[in-house]
C-alpha cells in the first residue's frame, strides 16, 4: 500500500472544492441539486395542500358571507 497520509488526501480534498466554489458550472449544478431535492420533498406534500385547498374552496362557496 502506498504511504498516503491523511494530512496530503485532505488538502487535496480542500483544494479540489476549492477550485470548485469558483466555477460557474458548480453552482449551477449546486442549485440544480437542491431545487430538484426541494421537487421530491414537496410533492407529496403538493397532494395534501390541494386536498386542503379544494375542502376550503368548498366550504368558502357553502358558507355564506356575514354582512355588517
Amino acid at each position: 500500500m502506498a504511504d498516503i497520509s491523511v494530512k496530503a488526501i485532505a488538502n487535496y480534498v480542500v483544494d479540489w472544492c476549492q477550485a470548485r466554489v469558483n466555477e460557474r458550472t458548480s453552482w449551477d449544478g449546486v442549485t440544480i441539486i437542491v431545487i430538484s431535492i426541494i421537487a421530491l420533498v414537496a410533492t407529496p406534500l403538493m397532494k395534501y395542500t390541494a386536498w386542503a385547498g379544494l375542502v376550503y374552496g368548498a366550504w368558502t362557496l357553502w358558507k355564506r358571507e356575514k354582512l355588517l
